[in-house]
């Protein structure tokens, strides 16, 4: 019984995951892959920062308390905000973060779970914060 509710709950994730980023993140990512000096792409960049423990936090701040500013990303410069989805429920986020993660990556693709956006809302920050977090970030283990 157990087995067959983890399995369950698995597929659902599955099915559930794309719709949610496409409802939330598609239209601003143009599908994942950004748009020149406007959006920065996120497909095949999102999983590789979240291998490290401190890329994981970061994108988890992300999503709950936006970016704003400018950043280098995939070799290009952007200037732009990115809003908070903190409305969104931690498993909603979690979804979400685990699909984009998952995208152009063909093995090991990092997952994040409920409590990760849990404990990441345990420590309310400003979107400007989480520029800088990305900057001290990206001094140790550039975030490209």
């Amino acid at each position: 019984m157990v087995v067959a509710f983890v399995v369950a709950h698995a597929w659902e994730n599955r099915i559930q995951a794309p719709r949610e980023y496409s409802n939330e993140c598609s239209i601003c990512h143009h599908g994942g892959h950004g748009q020149v000096s406007e959006i920065a792409p996120i497909f095949g960049r999102v999983g590789p920062i979240a291998q490290t423990p401190a890329g994981h936090h970061y994108l988890v701040d992300v999503l709950l308390y936006g970016l704003d500013g400018s950043i280098t990303a995939g070799g290009a410069h952007y200037n732009n905000s990115m809003p908070s989805f903190h409305r969104l429920s931690d498993d909603e986020i979690a979804r979400i973060l685990t699909f984009v993660a998952s995208q152009e990556m063909p093995s090991g693709a990092p997952t994040f779970t409920a409590a990760d956006i849990a404990a990441g809302r345990a420590h309310p920050m400003s979107a400007t914060d989480v520029l800088q977090e990305r900057q001290k970030l990206d001094l140790q283990t550039p975030v490209q």
